[in-house]
């Protein structure tokens, strides 16, 4: 068996590493060395739940390593993760902006159900069934990667993959040697105040080779650039980011490896970050503060055994997320005063929001990777509770039923015990995931390499709600209890043929599910179905990798087809409450490329383009809306996107680089309702964007000039209808400023 495992390595080094949008946009000038023009770093990562060299993945996988973060000066999600193919970022407030891969999305925002993307932290999963409770944007600083899988992921990582997922590796405590590194920014955004961060890292080994640990502080302050007009504030949406990792490494054997991870990390933003259509640039009108506040706190213990036979894995994990915000209702205050005849003053707002814990457990076995056959046999089950509310109020709101004539005193101490919250809506879920899972593949010589996978599973919901205040007064809180239950199987199938060390093709297709959603009694005047179920996604792809001119160009290319049916739908009543249900079809079908060209030392390209049509396969009726005719876009998605980045290291003292990066994002719609003709369609999209960075090097301290969006483009990333205009995500204006990274 020993050839296949050679040829294979012998690939692996190669090819090198890149395979996606995000290869390094510049290498790092420590100790001011130089590399060589063909010389590749090679990425390990874990798409099929085992380490392999991505250029062996049959599969879209991409990489961003720690090196090319840091080179890039990645905060978040923003930064990178609209640089890799097929990926666009619906940028809009923390804790709900979404990641949206092959344009397989019903809303560029949160929907009803369980996201289209899943989120991960060293394979501990991130999401839960129903509504989201914060999209995890994790720090950029001390991560090792951060792996973007393109299509459906369900076969190995279960549901909310159906498009894809994001899978960030933080770096954990290494006992070899002492490392640290710190870092500090201070910027200056158009219209906004000074921004500071600040971040560091020490692992120290507290017995060489045997036990150490880890630790990751951080701390960002971004000021905000809109100007509220309605509460006098300038820059209100200043955003404050704190948190950390820890982790601990025992390593009793050379077989045996213990390791725990927690992450922590608190997101507040004072005001949300849209501005109001035709209000002026950088401008909003809200009578009081839209904060949102995001917390999420992950603990993971995980054991690596090798049994000889195959290496066993166990992840045992427990995370909670919570995210709180408010809206502003004032606008809509005179309705409420007219219907229940009350004489509201204050300000009308709607607080929401919510918090889930979950345990999760996995288990799986695989044997080494060095012969004709491999094969990973595992089961988890993911265990989910969480609480959600939604509550109109305005101080002075029990006086107000006091004094109506339709209530009359005594009702406001009962309808609005508190003295503002005059109609509320709670829900408790319970959801869990129970599943077997399996991939087996097998070389038929050095060049076909066939593999095969399933993932058997169960998923149960339970969700109880009450709904109490003015709609229910005098009688008791109304309970609606709903559920829904269901299983399937999973394949996943894919053939890879290389030919020889340059070329490398493969065939695969997969699938993807995720939770049906029972809807709950919400605030709405208006009725809604019972709920949805999961829609049904296969995806058929064709792929191949190749290197040229002795491995100084890298060319990939990906031609994909998806095809979904009985989509879940996150659709909206005309008093703006969300529902799901299910309907209709679509496709999504493209081409991604990727390259790198690295002809000499010093100097690197990187570029990458999608072309790709997300569209309705039939008409789709809207409830309240209309039709959306067969051909509409699909939300979150842009048929082009185009990434380009220049580096280029000059020799000499301090070794000086320069980087130059660009990226084009063709137009889109953030919601289902924009595609009915008739109705004003909320666009997004339609930018350019450029950023440069300067770096010199003195020893083991760095210093980056940056400026980032010079041209100072307002960039649509999401549109919303609120109560007070149409609300506009946009790309944070110019931005510049300096970073020193010091490393031990």
């Amino acid at each position: 068996m020993q050839p296949f495992a050679t040829s294979r390595l012998t690939r692996a080094i190669r090819f090198g590493c890149l395979c996606c949008a995000l290869a390094s946009a510049t290498a790092g000038a420590q100790d001011s060395s130089q590399r060589n023009a063909t010389e590749l770093d090679t990425i390990t990562v874990t798409a099929s739940k085992r380490d392999e060299s991505i250029r062996e993945v049959a599969g879209s996988v991409s990489a961003v390593t720690g090196q090319q973060l840091e080179d890039l000066g990645a905060q978040g999600l923003a930064d990178y993760i609209q640089r890799t193919p097929g990926v666009v970022f619906n940028s809009y407030q923390p804790g709900v902006s979404h990641v949206v891969i092959r344009g397989i999305a019903t809303s560029a925002g949160n929907v009803q159900g369980q996201t289209t993307t899943g989120y991960f932290l060293n394979d501990v999963p991130l999401t839960e069934p129903g509504w989201t409770i914060v999209v995890p944007d994790v720090d950029a600083f001390d991560l090792n990667r951060v792996e973007v899988l393109r299509g459906p992921q369900g076969t190995l990582f279960g549901s909310a993959s159906m498009g894809g997922a994001v899978n960030y590796i933080a770096n954990v405590a290494d006992a070899g040697a002492f490392d640290a590194a710190a870092e500090a920014t201070v910027s200056q955004t158009r219209n906004a105040d000074v921004g500071f961060g600040a971040k560091a890292m020490v692992n120290v080994p507290v017995k060489q080779d045997l036990l150490a640990f880890r630790a990751v502080a951080q701390y960002r302050d971004d000021p905000g650039y809109i100007d509220n007009l309605g509460t006098g504030k300038d820059g209100a949406n200043t955003t404050q980011l704190a948190g950390g990792r820890f982790s601990v490494v025992l390593t009793p054997s050379q077989d045996t490896t213990l390791t725990w991870l927690s992450l922590l990390q608190n997101t507040d933003s004072d005001d949300n970050a849209y501005q109001i259509r035709g209000l002026g640039d950088l401008q909003r009108n809200t009578a009081i503060p839209e904060f949102t506040n995001t917390k999420v706190d992950v603990h993971s213990l995980r054991l690596d055994q090798n049994l000889g036979f195959a290496d066993f894995t166990a992840l045992l994990a427990y995370q909670k997320k919570q995210q709180d915000w408010r809206f502003d209702y004032t606008p809509i205050r005179s309705a409420y005063n007219a219907d229940l005849d009350l004489d509201l003053t204050n300000p009308l707002y709607i607080d929401s929001g919510g918090e889930s814990e979950g345990r999760s457990i996995e288990l799986r076995l695989s044997n080494p990777s060095n012969g004709r056959f491999e094969w990973l046999l595992g089961g988890m089950f993911f265990d989910t509770e969480k609480d959600l509310y939604e509550a109109i109020g305005a101080q002075g709101a029990a006086a107000a039923f006091d004094n109506s004539s339709l209530y009359g005193p005594g009702a406001g101490a009962v309808i609005a015990p508190d003295g503002q919250i005059f109609n509320a809506f709670t829900s408790r879920t319970h959801g869990s995931e129970a599943a077997l899972f399996g991939e087996a593949s097998v070389w038929f010589n050095p060049q076909w390499k066939l593999t095969a996978g399933g993932r058997l599973f169960r998923t149960r919901i339970r969700t109880t709600s009450v709904q109490e205040g003015f709609s229910t007064y005098p009688g008791d809180p109304i309970v609606t209890p709903s559920s829904n239950e269901e299983s399937g199987f999973n394949p996943k199938l894919s053939l890879s043929y290389t030919p020889n060390e340059q070329v490398m093709f493969y065939a695969l297709a997969s699938e993807g599910f995720r939770f049906g959603t029972p809807n709950t009694a919400g605030l709405s005047a208006y009725p809604v179905p019972a709920g949805s179920r999961s829609d049904e996604l296969v995806n058929y792809e064709l792929g191949t990798r190749t290197s040229w001119a002795g491995g100084s160009f890298l060319l990939d290319a990906t031609l994909f087809y998806v095809d979904w049916k009985d989509i879940q739908l996150r659709l909206q009543t005309p008093d703006f409450y969300n529902y799901a249900s299910n309907g209709g079809k679509a496709y999504s079908r493209g081409v991604e490329l990727s390259a790198q060209w690295r002809p000499f030392a010093g100097f690197n390209w990187t570029g990458t383009a999608t072309w790709q049509q997300a569209k309705l396969d039939e008409d789709l009726f809207i409830l309240y809306y209309g039709t959306a005719p067969k051909g509409s876009q699909l939300p979150g998605s842009a048929e082009w996107s185009i990434n380009n980045t220049l580096s280029y290291q000059f020799d000499g003292n301090f070794a000086p680089t320069v980087m130059l990066s660009h990226q084009f994002l063709s137009s889109g719609i953030s919601d289902l309702n924009s595609a009915v003709p008739g109705i004003a369609p909320n666009t997004q999209g339609n930018y350019n964007l450029f950023d440069l960075r300067y770096r010199m090097s003195f020893g083991r301290t760095d210093v980056t000039v940056f400026g980032s969006n010079l041209t100072d483009k307002r960039g649509v990333t999401r549109t919303v209808p609120e109560t007070n205009g149409i609300g506009e995500g946009i790309v944070r204006p110019r931005t510049v400023g300096v970073t020193v990274h010091w490393r031990y």
